[in-house]
Protein backbone atom coordinates (compact mmCIF):
# COMPACT_ATOMS: atom_id res chain seq x y z
CA UNK A 1 0.00 0.00 0.00
CA UNK A 2 2.91 2.26 0.74
CA UNK A 3 4.52 1.85 -2.64
CA UNK A 4 1.25 2.86 -4.06
CA UNK A 5 0.65 5.63 -2.42
CA UNK A 6 3.94 7.00 -2.89
CA UNK A 7 3.55 6.28 -6.54
CA UNK A 8 0.26 8.19 -7.10
CA UNK A 9 1.50 11.02 -5.20
CA UNK A 10 5.00 11.41 -7.56
CA UNK A 11 2.64 11.52 -10.12
CA UNK A 12 0.39 13.98 -8.60
CA UNK A 13 2.42 16.89 -7.32
CA UNK A 14 4.15 16.81 -11.37
CA UNK A 15 0.84 17.41 -12.64
CA UNK A 16 0.61 20.32 -9.67
CA UNK A 17 4.15 22.37 -9.56
CA UNK A 18 3.20 25.65 -11.54
CA UNK A 19 5.20 28.61 -11.78
CA UNK A 20 2.38 30.07 -9.73
CA UNK A 21 1.13 28.63 -6.88
CA UNK A 22 -0.73 29.66 -3.38
CA UNK A 23 -1.95 32.40 -4.99
CA UNK A 24 1.55 34.20 -5.20
CA UNK A 25 2.02 36.10 -7.90
CA UNK A 26 5.33 37.39 -9.41
CA UNK A 27 6.03 41.03 -10.32
CA UNK A 28 9.25 42.03 -12.34
CA UNK A 29 11.13 43.78 -9.42
CA UNK A 30 11.98 40.62 -7.68
CA UNK A 31 15.58 39.27 -8.43
CA UNK A 32 16.18 35.72 -9.90
CA UNK A 33 17.84 34.42 -6.76
CA UNK A 34 14.07 35.46 -5.33
CA UNK A 35 12.28 34.19 -7.69
CA UNK A 36 13.87 30.84 -7.67
CA UNK A 37 14.06 30.68 -3.92
CA UNK A 38 10.25 31.45 -3.80
CA UNK A 39 9.13 29.13 -6.32
CA UNK A 40 11.32 26.09 -4.38
CA UNK A 41 9.33 27.38 -1.20
CA UNK A 42 6.03 26.54 -2.89
CA UNK A 43 6.60 23.63 -4.53
CA UNK A 44 7.31 22.51 -0.94
CA UNK A 45 4.20 23.94 0.03
CA UNK A 46 2.29 21.74 -2.73
CA UNK A 47 3.87 18.84 -1.64
CA UNK A 48 3.24 19.16 1.76
CA UNK A 49 -0.30 20.13 0.91
CA UNK A 50 -0.93 17.34 -1.45
CA UNK A 51 0.50 14.64 0.99
CA UNK A 52 -3.30 15.01 2.76
CA UNK A 53 -4.65 13.47 -0.37
CA UNK A 54 -3.02 10.87 0.81
CA UNK A 55 -3.27 10.07 4.15
CA UNK A 56 -3.85 6.47 5.26
CA UNK A 57 -7.42 6.37 6.60
CA UNK A 58 -8.47 7.70 2.94
CA UNK A 59 -7.63 4.22 1.56
CA UNK A 60 -10.21 1.49 1.62
CA UNK A 61 -7.85 -1.47 2.92
CA UNK A 62 -6.71 0.70 6.10
CA UNK A 63 -10.10 -0.61 8.07
CA UNK A 64 -8.61 -4.12 7.16
CA UNK A 65 -5.20 -3.81 9.20
CA UNK A 66 -4.73 -4.37 12.93
CA UNK A 67 -4.78 -1.53 15.55
CA UNK A 68 -0.90 -1.88 15.57
CA UNK A 69 -0.41 -1.92 11.89
CA UNK A 70 -2.89 1.34 11.69
CA UNK A 71 -0.84 3.00 14.12
CA UNK A 72 2.08 2.25 12.40
CA UNK A 73 0.90 3.39 9.02
CA UNK A 74 -0.14 6.67 10.66
CA UNK A 75 2.85 7.26 12.12
CA UNK A 76 4.86 6.66 9.09
CA UNK A 77 2.66 9.00 6.99
CA UNK A 78 3.46 12.07 9.82
CA UNK A 79 6.74 11.46 9.92
CA UNK A 80 6.67 12.11 5.77
CA UNK A 81 4.72 15.31 6.29
CA UNK A 82 6.80 16.33 9.50
CA UNK A 83 9.76 16.17 7.18
CA UNK A 84 8.42 18.43 4.48
CA UNK A 85 6.93 21.08 6.87
CA UNK A 86 10.57 20.94 8.74
CA UNK A 87 11.92 21.31 5.17
CA UNK A 88 9.82 24.32 4.14
CA UNK A 89 10.45 26.09 7.38
CA UNK A 90 14.19 25.94 6.92
CA UNK A 91 13.62 27.53 3.69
CA UNK A 92 11.81 30.42 5.08
CA UNK A 93 14.28 30.52 8.32
CA UNK A 94 17.66 29.85 6.40
CA UNK A 95 17.20 30.93 2.84
CA UNK A 96 14.13 33.18 2.21
CA UNK A 97 14.62 35.72 5.75
CA UNK A 98 18.12 36.45 5.59
CA UNK A 99 18.01 37.09 1.23
CA UNK A 100 15.39 39.72 2.42
CA UNK A 101 17.61 41.50 4.76
CA UNK A 102 20.30 41.29 2.51
CA UNK A 103 17.89 42.62 -0.11
CA UNK A 104 16.54 45.51 2.01
CA UNK A 105 20.07 46.91 3.20
CA UNK A 106 21.79 46.56 -0.39
CA UNK A 107 18.64 48.15 -2.18
CA UNK A 108 16.51 50.11 0.36
CA UNK A 109 14.59 51.65 -2.50
CA UNK A 110 12.47 48.16 -2.46
CA UNK A 111 12.41 48.05 1.16
CA UNK A 112 8.19 48.91 0.91
CA UNK A 113 7.97 46.43 -1.31
CA UNK A 114 10.39 43.21 0.59
CA UNK A 115 8.08 44.34 3.78
CA UNK A 116 4.95 43.85 2.03
CA UNK A 117 6.85 39.94 0.55
CA UNK A 118 7.29 39.47 3.98
CA UNK A 119 4.19 40.08 5.77
CA UNK A 120 3.08 37.17 3.81
CA UNK A 121 5.40 34.76 5.33
CA UNK A 122 4.65 36.10 8.90
CA UNK A 123 1.25 36.71 10.80
CA UNK A 124 -1.44 34.65 10.19
CA UNK A 125 -1.45 33.74 7.16
CA UNK A 126 -1.10 30.40 4.91
CA UNK A 127 2.41 30.65 4.01
CA UNK A 128 3.73 32.27 7.01
CA UNK A 129 6.15 30.65 9.70
CA UNK A 130 3.95 30.74 12.43
CA UNK A 131 1.09 28.70 10.55
CA UNK A 132 4.24 26.75 9.81
CA UNK A 133 5.21 26.36 12.75
CA UNK A 134 1.89 25.72 14.47
CA UNK A 135 1.79 22.72 12.16
CA UNK A 136 4.81 21.42 13.14
CA UNK A 137 3.99 21.16 16.39
CA UNK A 138 0.44 19.34 15.92
CA UNK A 139 2.55 17.18 13.21
CA UNK A 140 5.68 16.45 16.31
CA UNK A 141 3.22 15.63 19.38
CA UNK A 142 0.79 13.55 16.84
CA UNK A 143 3.91 11.52 16.23
CA UNK A 144 5.09 11.36 20.19
CA UNK A 145 1.64 9.80 20.83
CA UNK A 146 1.65 7.44 18.57
CA UNK A 147 4.61 6.52 19.62
CA UNK A 148 3.70 5.76 22.97
CA UNK A 149 0.05 4.09 22.27
CA UNK A 150 2.13 1.90 19.79
CA UNK A 151 4.53 0.58 22.36
CA UNK A 152 1.64 0.46 25.23
CA UNK A 153 -0.24 -2.09 22.54
CA UNK A 154 2.86 -3.96 22.14
CA UNK A 155 3.33 -4.32 25.69
CA UNK A 156 0.10 -4.77 26.48
CA UNK A 157 -0.06 -7.78 23.62
CA UNK A 158 3.11 -9.51 25.40
CA UNK A 159 2.21 -8.85 28.75
CA UNK A 160 -1.36 -11.26 27.82
CA UNK A 161 0.19 -13.89 26.21
CA UNK A 162 2.40 -13.80 29.27
CA UNK A 163 -0.17 -14.24 31.60
CA UNK A 164 -2.20 -16.92 29.60
CA UNK A 165 1.23 -18.43 29.83
CA UNK A 166 1.36 -18.64 32.72
CA UNK A 167 -1.67 -19.04 34.00
CA UNK A 168 -1.72 -22.44 31.97
CA UNK A 169 1.34 -23.70 33.17
CA UNK A 170 0.35 -22.83 37.18
CA UNK A 171 -3.35 -24.75 36.64
CA UNK A 172 -1.93 -28.13 35.17
CA UNK A 173 1.04 -28.05 37.36
CA UNK A 174 -0.98 -27.58 40.61
CA UNK A 175 -3.10 -30.48 39.59
CA UNK A 176 -0.06 -32.41 40.34
CA UNK A 177 2.31 -31.36 42.59
CA UNK A 178 0.79 -28.40 44.29
CA UNK A 179 3.10 -26.86 46.35
CA UNK A 180 6.57 -27.07 44.07
CA UNK A 181 4.09 -26.28 41.10
CA UNK A 182 3.07 -23.11 43.50
CA UNK A 183 6.66 -22.56 44.18
CA UNK A 184 8.01 -22.08 40.79
CA UNK A 185 5.18 -20.67 39.60
CA UNK A 186 5.99 -17.82 42.15
CA UNK A 187 9.47 -17.58 41.12
CA UNK A 188 8.26 -17.44 37.21
CA UNK A 189 6.23 -14.32 38.42
CA UNK A 190 9.12 -13.07 40.68
CA UNK A 191 11.56 -13.06 37.46
CA UNK A 192 9.12 -11.38 35.12
CA UNK A 193 7.85 -8.85 37.75
CA UNK A 194 12.00 -8.05 38.41
CA UNK A 195 12.16 -8.14 34.70
CA UNK A 196 9.17 -5.40 34.38
CA UNK A 197 10.58 -3.26 37.47
CA UNK A 198 14.06 -3.09 35.48
CA UNK A 199 12.72 -2.40 32.24
CA UNK A 200 10.49 0.52 33.93
CA UNK A 201 13.66 1.90 36.01
CA UNK A 202 15.99 2.04 32.78
CA UNK A 203 12.79 3.93 31.64
CA UNK A 204 12.44 5.71 34.29
CA UNK A 205 16.30 7.06 34.25
CA UNK A 206 15.67 7.65 30.38
CA UNK A 207 12.47 10.00 31.51
CA UNK A 208 14.35 12.01 33.56
CA UNK A 209 17.31 12.44 31.06
CA UNK A 210 14.40 13.68 28.66
CA UNK A 211 12.93 15.78 31.25
CA UNK A 212 16.33 18.21 32.22
CA UNK A 213 16.86 18.19 28.67
CA UNK A 214 13.20 19.63 27.88
CA UNK A 215 13.30 21.38 30.52
CA UNK A 216 16.83 22.88 29.52
CA UNK A 217 15.53 23.29 26.03
CA UNK A 218 12.70 25.16 27.28
CA UNK A 219 14.86 27.78 29.14
CA UNK A 220 17.36 27.85 25.82
CA UNK A 221 13.84 28.97 23.85
CA UNK A 222 13.00 31.31 26.37
CA UNK A 223 16.67 33.48 26.62
CA UNK A 224 16.31 33.05 23.05
CA UNK A 225 13.16 34.88 22.85
CA UNK A 226 14.51 36.95 25.71
CA UNK A 227 17.07 38.16 23.03
CA UNK A 228 14.79 38.82 20.02
CA UNK A 229 12.70 40.89 21.55
CA UNK A 230 15.39 43.33 22.84
CA UNK A 231 17.17 43.48 19.52
CA UNK A 232 13.46 43.71 17.83
CA UNK A 233 13.11 46.93 20.26
CA UNK A 234 16.85 48.11 19.26
CA UNK A 235 16.42 47.88 15.14
CA UNK A 236 14.96 50.68 12.90
CA UNK A 237 15.03 48.64 9.52
CA UNK A 238 11.17 47.79 9.03
CA UNK A 239 11.80 44.34 7.43
CA UNK A 240 14.12 43.76 9.77
CA UNK A 241 11.99 44.45 12.98
CA UNK A 242 9.30 42.70 11.52
CA UNK A 243 10.77 39.07 10.69
CA UNK A 244 12.60 39.70 14.21
CA UNK A 245 8.65 39.46 15.55
CA UNK A 246 8.14 36.91 13.46
CA UNK A 247 10.63 35.22 15.33
CA UNK A 248 9.81 36.06 18.22
CA UNK A 249 6.14 34.27 17.45
CA UNK A 250 7.20 31.44 15.93
CA UNK A 251 9.71 30.65 19.17
CA UNK A 252 6.35 31.49 21.38
CA UNK A 253 4.66 29.17 19.39
CA UNK A 254 7.01 26.68 19.75
CA UNK A 255 7.52 26.83 23.23
CA UNK A 256 3.89 26.89 24.28
CA UNK A 257 2.97 24.53 21.42
CA UNK A 258 5.18 21.77 21.30
CA UNK A 259 8.30 22.07 24.62
CA UNK A 260 5.79 22.68 27.52
CA UNK A 261 3.25 20.10 26.14
CA UNK A 262 6.49 17.76 25.53
CA UNK A 263 7.42 18.60 29.27
CA UNK A 264 4.28 18.02 30.89
CA UNK A 265 3.76 14.53 28.62
CA UNK A 266 7.04 13.77 29.61
CA UNK A 267 6.25 14.48 33.51
CA UNK A 268 2.88 12.50 33.42
CA UNK A 269 5.38 9.15 31.93
CA UNK A 270 7.52 9.92 34.79
CA UNK A 271 4.63 10.20 37.32
CA UNK A 272 3.26 6.45 35.66
CA UNK A 273 7.05 4.83 35.86
CA UNK A 274 7.17 5.85 39.10
CA UNK A 275 3.46 4.36 40.32
CA UNK A 276 4.69 1.40 38.17
CA UNK A 277 7.71 0.54 40.22
CA UNK A 278 6.20 1.01 43.18
CA UNK A 279 3.68 -1.49 41.84
CA UNK A 280 6.20 -4.03 40.61
CA UNK A 281 7.95 -3.82 44.46
CA UNK A 282 4.67 -4.54 46.35
CA UNK A 283 4.20 -7.09 44.05
CA UNK A 284 7.70 -8.81 44.48
CA UNK A 285 7.29 -8.44 48.37
CA UNK A 286 4.41 -10.52 47.91
CA UNK A 287 5.77 -13.13 46.25
CA UNK A 288 8.89 -13.44 48.29
CA UNK A 289 6.65 -13.87 51.52
CA UNK A 290 3.98 -16.35 50.33
CA UNK A 291 7.24 -17.89 48.81
CA UNK A 292 8.97 -18.26 52.38
CA UNK A 293 6.11 -19.37 53.62
CA UNK A 294 5.56 -21.98 51.15
CA UNK A 295 9.60 -22.77 51.62
CA UNK A 296 8.10 -23.83 55.41
CA UNK A 297 5.93 -26.27 53.98
CA UNK A 298 8.04 -27.73 51.76
CA UNK A 299 10.73 -28.31 54.16
CA UNK A 300 8.58 -30.48 56.30
CA UNK A 301 7.81 -32.78 53.66
CA UNK A 302 11.04 -32.90 52.32
CA UNK A 303 11.93 -34.32 55.91
CA UNK A 304 9.45 -36.35 55.40
CA UNK A 305 10.95 -37.59 52.14
CA UNK A 306 14.30 -37.44 53.16
CA UNK A 307 14.28 -39.97 55.71
CA UNK A 308 12.08 -42.48 53.42
CA UNK A 309 15.26 -41.90 51.13
CA UNK A 310 18.02 -42.64 53.76
CA UNK A 311 16.08 -45.93 54.24
CA UNK A 312 15.37 -46.87 50.40
CA UNK A 313 18.92 -46.13 49.35
CA UNK A 314 20.63 -47.71 52.35
CA UNK A 315 18.89 -51.11 51.73
CA UNK A 316 19.51 -50.36 47.98
CA UNK A 317 23.59 -49.76 48.55
CA UNK A 318 23.72 -53.38 51.28
CA UNK A 319 21.75 -55.54 48.66
CA UNK A 320 24.22 -54.28 45.80
CA UNK A 321 27.35 -54.57 47.80
CA UNK A 322 25.86 -57.95 49.12
CA UNK A 323 25.20 -59.08 44.93
CA UNK A 324 28.55 -57.80 43.94
CA UNK A 325 31.04 -59.30 47.32
CA UNK A 326 29.41 -62.68 46.99
CA UNK A 327 29.97 -62.36 42.52
CA UNK A 328 33.26 -60.97 43.24
CA UNK A 329 34.00 -64.31 45.43
CA UNK A 330 32.54 -66.65 42.96
CA UNK A 331 34.81 -65.22 40.42
CA UNK A 332 37.78 -65.38 43.11
CA UNK A 333 36.96 -69.56 43.72
CA UNK A 334 36.59 -70.06 39.51
CA UNK A 335 40.32 -67.78 38.95
CA UNK A 336 41.85 -69.51 41.59
CA UNK A 337 41.05 -72.42 40.08
CA UNK A 338 42.21 -71.70 36.88
CA UNK A 339 45.48 -70.50 38.57
CA UNK A 340 45.58 -73.57 40.04
CA UNK A 341 45.31 -75.82 37.10
CA UNK A 342 48.05 -76.97 35.38
CA UNK A 343 46.87 -77.72 31.99
CA UNK A 344 46.29 -74.83 31.11
CA UNK A 345 49.15 -72.49 29.57
CA UNK A 346 49.82 -69.00 30.81
CA UNK A 347 48.51 -67.29 27.70
CA UNK A 348 45.16 -68.52 28.46
CA UNK A 349 44.94 -68.34 32.09
CA UNK A 350 45.81 -64.22 31.67
CA UNK A 351 42.91 -64.85 28.93
CA UNK A 352 40.49 -65.52 31.39
CA UNK A 353 41.23 -63.09 33.99
CA UNK A 354 40.43 -60.56 30.77
CA UNK A 355 36.94 -61.75 30.31
CA UNK A 356 36.40 -62.53 34.19
CA UNK A 357 37.16 -58.66 34.58
CA UNK A 358 34.70 -57.98 31.30
CA UNK A 359 31.45 -59.69 33.05
CA UNK A 360 32.36 -58.28 36.40
CA UNK A 361 32.29 -54.93 35.49
CA UNK A 362 29.03 -55.72 33.26
CA UNK A 363 27.44 -57.47 36.30
CA UNK A 364 28.03 -54.35 38.44
CA UNK A 365 26.58 -51.63 35.69
CA UNK A 366 23.43 -54.15 36.12
CA UNK A 367 23.26 -54.38 39.13
CA UNK A 368 23.53 -50.55 39.90
CA UNK A 369 21.17 -49.46 37.31
CA UNK A 370 18.13 -52.17 38.51
CA UNK A 371 19.35 -50.29 42.11
CA UNK A 372 18.68 -47.30 40.76
CA UNK A 373 15.55 -47.74 39.12
CA UNK A 374 14.13 -49.74 42.32
CA UNK A 375 15.30 -46.44 44.42
CA UNK A 376 13.85 -43.88 41.89
CA UNK A 377 10.28 -45.69 42.26
CA UNK A 378 10.13 -46.06 45.85
CA UNK A 379 10.71 -42.37 45.64
CA UNK A 380 7.85 -41.87 43.84
CA UNK A 381 10.07 -40.29 40.72
CA UNK A 382 9.50 -40.39 37.36
CA UNK A 383 12.31 -42.21 35.72
CA UNK A 384 11.04 -41.93 32.27
CA UNK A 385 13.02 -38.64 31.13
CA UNK A 386 16.09 -40.35 32.66
CA UNK A 387 15.67 -43.66 30.49
CA UNK A 388 14.55 -41.17 27.53
CA UNK A 389 17.55 -39.38 28.06
CA UNK A 390 20.11 -41.96 28.77
CA UNK A 391 18.29 -43.31 25.61
CA UNK A 392 19.70 -39.76 23.24
CA UNK A 393 23.07 -39.80 24.97
CA UNK A 394 23.57 -43.21 24.49
CA UNK A 395 22.59 -42.83 21.05
CA UNK A 396 25.07 -39.67 20.29
CA UNK A 397 27.86 -41.39 22.16
CA UNK A 398 26.99 -44.02 19.56
CA UNK A 399 27.68 -41.98 16.56
CA UNK A 400 29.95 -39.60 17.56
CA UNK A 401 32.13 -43.00 19.19
CA UNK A 402 32.19 -45.56 17.07
CA UNK A 403 35.86 -45.46 16.72
CA UNK A 404 35.61 -46.40 20.21
CA UNK A 405 33.14 -48.85 20.41
CA UNK A 406 34.69 -50.56 17.24
CA UNK A 407 37.92 -50.88 19.32
CA UNK A 408 36.15 -52.55 22.14
CA UNK A 409 34.12 -55.02 19.94
CA UNK A 410 37.11 -56.18 17.95
CA UNK A 411 39.44 -56.17 21.65
CA UNK A 412 36.66 -58.13 22.96
CA UNK A 413 36.97 -60.20 19.74
CA UNK A 414 40.41 -60.98 19.45
CA UNK A 415 40.39 -62.58 23.10
CA UNK A 416 37.40 -64.75 22.82
CA UNK A 417 39.10 -65.74 19.43
CA UNK A 418 42.91 -66.42 21.26
CA UNK A 419 44.33 -64.98 17.80
CA UNK A 420 47.67 -64.30 20.82
CA UNK A 421 48.46 -63.69 23.71
CA UNK A 422 51.03 -61.73 26.34
CA UNK A 423 54.68 -62.96 25.03
CA UNK A 424 53.36 -63.89 21.35
CA UNK A 425 55.86 -62.52 18.69
CA UNK A 426 53.67 -61.07 16.28
CA UNK A 427 53.25 -58.96 12.90
CA UNK A 428 50.19 -56.18 13.12
CA UNK A 429 49.69 -54.02 10.36
CA UNK A 430 53.43 -54.14 9.06
CA UNK A 431 55.25 -53.83 12.18
CA UNK A 432 56.60 -56.73 14.23
CA UNK A 433 56.62 -56.48 18.37
CA UNK A 434 56.33 -58.94 21.34
CA UNK A 435 53.01 -58.50 22.48
CA UNK A 436 53.24 -57.02 26.56
CA UNK A 437 49.61 -55.92 26.70
CA UNK A 438 46.14 -56.83 25.82
CA UNK A 439 43.06 -54.70 26.62
CA UNK A 440 39.51 -54.04 24.67
CA UNK A 441 40.75 -51.12 23.03
CA UNK A 442 44.54 -51.09 22.33
CA UNK A 443 47.26 -53.87 21.52
CA UNK A 444 50.85 -52.76 23.03
CA UNK A 445 53.90 -54.98 21.49
CA UNK A 446 57.40 -54.06 21.73
CA UNK A 447 59.65 -54.20 18.69
CA UNK A 448 63.07 -55.56 18.64
CA UNK A 449 64.73 -52.26 18.99
CA UNK A 450 63.19 -51.49 21.81
CA UNK A 451 60.21 -49.50 20.53
CA UNK A 452 56.61 -49.81 21.89
CA UNK A 453 53.94 -49.78 19.32
CA UNK A 454 50.41 -48.89 20.22
CA UNK A 455 47.64 -49.93 17.51
CA UNK A 456 44.05 -49.30 18.45
CA UNK A 457 41.96 -52.95 18.16
CA UNK A 458 39.46 -51.52 15.88
CA UNK A 459 42.72 -50.72 13.16
CA UNK A 460 43.43 -54.11 12.83
CA UNK A 461 43.71 -55.52 9.63
CA UNK A 462 46.98 -58.73 9.28
CA UNK A 463 47.92 -60.21 12.16
CA UNK A 464 50.85 -62.92 11.62
CA UNK A 465 51.74 -64.54 14.86
CA UNK A 466 55.17 -66.00 14.82
CA UNK A 467 54.80 -67.50 18.29
CA UNK A 468 51.76 -69.65 18.29
CA UNK A 469 51.73 -72.85 19.78
CA UNK A 470 55.24 -73.77 17.94
CA UNK A 471 58.01 -71.97 15.84
CA UNK A 472 60.21 -73.12 13.28
CA UNK A 473 63.71 -72.15 12.38
CA UNK A 474 64.52 -71.83 9.29
CA UNK A 475 68.60 -71.68 7.77
CA UNK A 476 69.76 -71.11 4.51
CA UNK A 477 73.53 -72.24 3.61
CA UNK A 478 75.05 -71.54 0.41
CA UNK A 479 77.89 -73.79 -0.59
CA UNK A 480 80.55 -73.64 -3.28
CA UNK A 481 79.52 -74.94 -6.79
CA UNK A 482 82.82 -77.07 -6.38
CA UNK A 483 81.32 -79.07 -3.21
CA UNK A 484 79.49 -82.45 -3.99
CA UNK A 485 75.68 -82.39 -2.82
CA UNK A 486 76.02 -85.72 -0.99
CA UNK A 487 78.90 -84.72 1.00
CA UNK A 488 77.29 -81.19 1.95
CA UNK A 489 73.41 -83.50 3.23
CA UNK A 490 75.67 -85.27 5.15
CA UNK A 491 77.58 -82.58 6.92
CA UNK A 492 73.93 -80.99 7.34
CA UNK A 493 72.42 -84.47 9.22
CA UNK A 494 75.46 -84.93 11.31
CA UNK A 495 74.69 -81.14 12.96
CA UNK A 496 70.92 -81.94 13.04
CA UNK A 497 71.70 -85.67 15.21
CA UNK A 498 74.66 -83.37 17.45
CA UNK A 499 72.11 -80.77 18.10
CA UNK A 500 69.28 -82.81 19.10
CA UNK A 501 71.32 -85.04 21.14
CA UNK A 502 72.63 -81.99 23.25
CA UNK A 503 70.59 -82.08 26.19
CA UNK A 504 70.70 -78.49 26.57
CA UNK A 505 68.64 -78.10 23.28
CA UNK A 506 66.38 -81.41 24.04
CA UNK A 507 63.32 -79.05 25.66
CA UNK A 508 63.47 -76.58 23.29
CA UNK A 509 63.64 -78.63 19.72
CA UNK A 510 60.01 -80.47 19.14
CA UNK A 511 61.17 -82.35 16.66
CA UNK A 512 64.86 -82.98 14.97
CA UNK A 513 66.25 -80.67 12.79
CA UNK A 514 65.69 -81.49 9.23
CA UNK A 515 67.59 -80.79 5.82
CA UNK A 516 65.79 -80.22 2.79
CA UNK A 517 68.37 -80.06 0.12
CA UNK A 518 69.16 -77.89 -2.31
CA UNK A 519 66.38 -75.06 -2.36
CA UNK A 520 68.26 -72.74 -4.92
CA UNK A 521 71.49 -71.71 -7.74
CA UNK A 522 72.71 -68.06 -6.80
CA UNK A 523 75.50 -66.71 -8.78
CA UNK A 524 78.35 -67.78 -6.98
CA UNK A 525 76.71 -70.53 -4.14
CA UNK A 526 74.29 -73.58 -4.11
CA UNK A 527 71.99 -73.03 -1.71
CA UNK A 528 70.93 -75.53 0.94
CA UNK A 529 68.25 -75.08 3.83
CA UNK A 530 67.56 -76.38 7.05
CA UNK A 531 63.95 -76.52 8.95
CA UNK A 532 63.85 -77.17 12.84
CA UNK A 533 60.67 -77.16 14.77
CA UNK A 534 60.72 -75.23 18.16
CA UNK A 535 59.09 -74.11 20.86
CA UNK A 536 57.23 -70.91 20.83
CA UNK A 537 59.61 -68.17 20.29
CA UNK A 538 62.72 -70.10 20.53
CA UNK A 539 63.49 -70.40 16.85
CA UNK A 540 65.76 -67.14 16.72
CA UNK A 541 67.93 -69.29 19.13
CA UNK A 542 67.99 -72.20 17.42
CA UNK A 543 68.98 -70.69 13.97
CA UNK A 544 72.28 -69.09 16.05
CA UNK A 545 73.27 -72.36 17.45
CA UNK A 546 73.11 -73.85 14.09
CA UNK A 547 74.93 -71.38 12.01
CA UNK A 548 77.60 -71.94 14.92
CA UNK A 549 77.48 -75.76 14.02
CA UNK A 550 77.07 -75.59 10.80
CA UNK A 551 80.15 -72.96 10.06
CA UNK A 552 81.96 -75.19 12.20
CA UNK A 553 81.15 -78.50 10.56
CA UNK A 554 81.94 -77.09 7.30
CA UNK A 555 85.43 -75.81 8.38
CA UNK A 556 86.01 -79.38 9.85
CA UNK A 557 85.48 -81.04 6.35
CA UNK A 558 86.48 -78.62 4.11
CA UNK A 559 83.78 -77.56 2.87
CA UNK A 560 83.81 -73.80 1.11
CA UNK A 561 81.12 -70.91 1.73
CA UNK A 562 81.58 -69.04 -1.00
CA UNK A 563 82.15 -65.36 -0.68
CA UNK A 564 83.05 -62.25 -3.46
CA UNK A 565 87.02 -62.08 -5.21
CA UNK A 566 87.95 -59.31 -6.50
CA UNK A 567 90.76 -59.44 -9.10
CA UNK A 568 93.29 -56.67 -9.86
CA UNK A 569 95.11 -56.68 -13.40
CA UNK A 570 97.86 -54.66 -13.82
CA UNK A 571 98.48 -53.52 -17.77
CA UNK A 572 102.17 -51.48 -16.83
CA UNK A 573 104.38 -54.42 -17.57
CA UNK A 574 102.44 -55.19 -21.17
CA UNK A 575 102.64 -51.48 -22.40
CA UNK A 576 106.70 -51.97 -21.28
CA UNK A 577 107.43 -54.56 -22.98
Amino acid sequence: MRKMKETVLFLFLLSLLMPSLSGLEFQGWEPAELREMETKFLELKTQATTLDLFAPEKFPDFKELEKTNQLVEQLDFNKRKFNLLIALYNELEDKLFPYFLKLSKERPELRDRLYARVKLYTGKEENSILQLQEKINYVALQIDRLDKRIERLELTARNKELSKESKQTAGESLQTVPIAARIRQLEEEKNDYTAKLREEEGKLTELKKNEEKAAWKIEEKKAEIEKLKTKADAVGDSVEKLIDQAFIEVREARLNGLEIPRLNAIKTFVYLAENNIETFKQKITNIENENASLDKQRRRELMDKAVKSIWVIGLALLVVFLLIKITGRIGKNVIGKVEKSDKLEPHRKQRYHTLWSIILSLIKVVVWAAAVLWVLRELEIDYAPFLVAAGGVSLAVGFGAQSLVKDVVTGFFLLMEEQFALGDYVEINGKTGTVEKISLRTIKFRSLDGTLNIIPNGSIANVSNKTYQWSRAVVKVGVSYEQRPENVLAVLNEVCREMVGDPAWQDILIEEPTPQGIISFGDSAVDFRVLAKTRPGDQWAVERELHIRIKNAFDRNGIEIPYNYINLIDRTEKKEN
